[in-house]
């Protein structure tokens, strides 16, 4: 990934994490509910740790026990990290790990609010992360893989490998690609930041697990609608793209009509035509038809022997 995508990367959730954590409430809400997260789940964590950006729930098949420490890559505003704090309980750890100073400034608002002690936030890339070696019984993400250039994933792996303990366990979700995108949607860094157009294949995601050595690989495509992610941001007011000398970014994870909006020239806003143009052509765009949300899971193997 270009230094300039990283950057659109992360002013765009950077921005996201400065929102308003009401503003889209009863979206978010559906968004985490349609992916697997139940009530209770919602319930028990802090309400502006949900910011309507999942794509899977890898809680769901990641076997916490009490007294672990789980990894969590791309934390955002903690939404995951909270609900593993309450699975590994006070003898565990559940640590963020996100490259957003907004996003941990919000996940640890979150969590003095609500007293949570079993938890602690780095500020890292997870490509890079600073974490010492086999120290975590299960690493988690959800829908930030995907985020990453298509040379730094399995360096993403690699990674999650070295901090595994042996015996450890990979549970994430995120979305890949049915096919190859056209040139054009690689294009559309609107579509790039709301997790859809930097997708890798299905083929890919195994290749990178195995040749580091993971075992018990399962890639499940779990058919969810990722066309519920249109429904934010209808209006199409605003950008998804913040500048420095503009509002925050309006949140679009996955791509609002509005979304597509990002240009790839120096990060300047599109004309209100371009902007027009675009929120067209996502609109059209029936996500279902390129990408899907997956189930990913694999253990690193208890020995080398």
């Amino acid at each position: 990934m270009s230094i300039t995508t990283t950057q659109v990367v992360h002013d765009h959730y950077s921005a996201l994490a400065r929102e308003d954590a009401t503003k889209n409430a009863e979206h978010i809400k559906k968004v985490a509910t349609s992916f697997g997260y139940t009530t209770e789940d919602l319930a028990g964590i802090p309400e502006e740790a949900n910011l309507g950006v999942s794509c899977g729930n890898p809680l769901a098949v990641a076997g916490l026990k009490a007294g672990e420490t789980v990894i969590d890559l791309g934390s955002g505003a903690g939404f995951d990290v909270f609900q593993a704090a309450r699975k590994v309980g006070p003898t565990g750890l559940s640590i963020g790990v996100d490259m957003s100073r907004d996003m941990l400034s919000r996940a640890e608002r979150n969590a003095s609010k609500a007293s949570i002690t079993n938890v602690k936030f780095v500020l890292s890339p997870i490509t890079k992360i600073l974490l010492e070696s086999e120290s975590a019984d299960c690493i988690i993400s959800n829908c930030v893989i995907n985020l990453l250039g298509q040379d730094e994933k399995p360096v993403c792996f690699k990674e999650v490998y070295r901090l595994l303990k042996p015996g450890g366990r990979l549970a994430v979700s995120d979305i890949l690609a049915k096919k190859e995108f056209t040139e054009e949607l690689k294009r559309d860094m609107g579509l790039y930041v709301g997790c859809i157009s930097g997708a890798s294949l299905v083929s890919e995601y195994e290749g990178w697990l195995k040749d580091l050595g993971f075992k018990d690989i399962l890639i499940v495509d779990k058919k969810s609608d990722l066309n519920i992610y249109k429904e934010r941001n209808q209006s199409g007011e605003e950008s998804c793209c913040g500048t420095a000398e503009s509002e925050p970014a309006s949140s679009c994870c996955a791509p609002a009509p509005s979304a597509s909006c990002c240009s790839t020239s120096n990060s300047a806003k599109k004309t209100s035509s371009e902007k027009a143009d675009l929120a067209k052509r996502v609109a059209n765009i029936d996500f279902n038809e390129w990408v899907s949300s997956f189930s990913i899971y694999a253990i690193k193997p208890a020995s080398s022997t």
